[in-house]
């Protein structure tokens, strides 16, 4: 065991690409817990040019992920570079082959002759994939009796009040269990400035109910958040006075899921940019962030910097994550938000042609880098929160800080929109 041990590999950095005629290779460092050592690899020429892609690279430390993951939905693998220096760091995502695992694979077994090798087949290899596709079909068997179920049991209980001459109050309170009213009913009501010579359609979420007899109390509360229609080639907004914003970037994560419950317990909608290839896995958090009335945007597929790319690479960047997003929540992605806020004129030409538009911010809370919910919160106290789009990212400290930001909203008597 102890000779085990001595050579376990602790980081991988990669130090440079080398393409020499068929040959393309990257130079690592290796450091392990009994010293350090630089090595080549051989590499294919796909993933030579993913990693190429993330560049130019000037003098960061850079950091690969020894993991490899693979992806169902795109039935590819794909890893991560993290660069570093001392103001920031920033992981990237790229695509890589078969044979660049493989190669990893083989450095990771000789220090870990066999525990480690099971490990690695569990976490990547696409073997077991079928495995769980089954394991998925079997439960979705299970659920789909269960709803047959519940849907027959609705239909009675339908056909019983219709007997009872009580249909209407009981199709009232069917129609829309989250916010309470048909969608059918919003109303556009007026057009605000968010920045000059720009147009936002508000769309009013009151209901247009027919006025209830005497005797009947009120059926349902009015909503508490609106929705905006973003307009094209505007690249920074701002919302006008007593209206407010909530933007979370880099999801979907296991965090989705419960940033939109304490939404929705506050009667509150917020606006979620995801990255692309993180949705397949994640696929039921976006589906219960579209359920739930949430407004889904794109944040690029890799969070790559997309100002450095070329017009092509753009192009199936964008196509890519809302094609990922759009076969689940079966509707049209329309906003997007570039990653870093980094937007030209050629990305924004993109991205209209994707028929989306841009969305940015004017409240950022940096909670990507602070310590504790405390430190949000004094953030968003310090800040007038009439006009603000704010920033925040799925993180744990955020959700912890998440219940207090919408009550001080609340007190603030702000009304919350959503983008379209």
């Amino acid at each position: 065991m102890a000779s085990i041990e001595s050579s376990t590999i602790l980081m991988i950095e990669l130090l440079s690409l080398e393409h020499k005629q068929a040959d393309y290779q990257i130079e690592v460092g290796l450091t392990r817990n009994v010293g350090y050592e630089r090595c080549m690899l051989t590499i294919d020429e796909f993933t030579y040019e993913q990693l190429n892609a993330l560049g130019p690279f000037s003098g960061e430390r850079m950091r690969l992920s020894l993991y490899p993951k693979w992806d169902p939905f795109r039935n590819s693998y794909y890893s991560t570079l993290i660069i570093m220096n001392k103001a920031f760091s920033e992981t990237l995502y790229f695509a890589c082959s078969e044979y660049y695992v493989s190669q990893l694979l083989q450095l990771k077994q000789q220090d870990y002759p066999h525990a480690e090798e099971e490990r690695v087949v569990q976490t990547m290899l696409p073997s077991i994939e079928p495995v769980r596709r089954q394991s998925r079909k079997k439960s979705n068997r299970i659920g789909k009796a269960t709803l047959q179920c519940i849907m027959f049991t609705c239909l009675v209980l339908v056909l019983s009040l219709r007997m009872d001459g009580q249909l209407m109050d009981s199709a009232e309170a069917l129609k829309d269990p989250v916010r309470g009213s048909s969608s059918e009913q919003i109303e556009p009501i007026l057009s605000l400035p968010l920045v000059p010579d720009a147009q936002t359609v508000l769309i009013n979420n009151q209901q247009d109910e027919p006025t209830p007899e005497p005797s009947e109390p009120p059926q349902e509360q009015i909503k508490t958040y609106e929705e905006i229609e973003l307009t094209e080639n505007k690249y920074e907004y701002s919302l006008p006075k007593g209206y407010v914003a909530l933007s979370f970037d880099d999801g979907p994560s296991k965090y989705t899921k419960e940033i939109v419950d304490i939404l929705v317990e506050h009667e509150v909608a917020a606006t979620f940019l995801f990255v692309g290839n993180k949705v397949a896995h994640n696929v039921e958090a976006v589906k219960y962030a579209s359920e739930h009335r949430m407004s889904i945007g794109s944040h690029s597929w890799d969070h790559s910097k997309m100002t450095d790319n070329g017009d092509e690479q753009n192009r199936n960047n964008l196509a890519k994550a809302n094609q990922a997003l759009e076969q689940i929540i079966q509707s049209p992605i329309t906003v997007f938000r570039p990653p870093y806020g980094a937007i030209n004129k050629k990305l924004a030409a993109k991205v209209t042609e994707q028929q989306m538009k841009v969305l940015l911010w004017n409240r950022d809370s940096e909670d990507w880098k602070v310590k504790s919910p405390e430190d949000i919160l004094q953030y968003v106290h310090h800040t007038d929160p009439s006009g603000g789009v704010y920033l925040f990212h799925e993180k744990k400290i955020t959700v912890e800080a998440l219940p207090a930001i919408i009550k001080y909203f609340q007190e603030k008597d702000m009304k919350f929109v959503i983008f379209k």
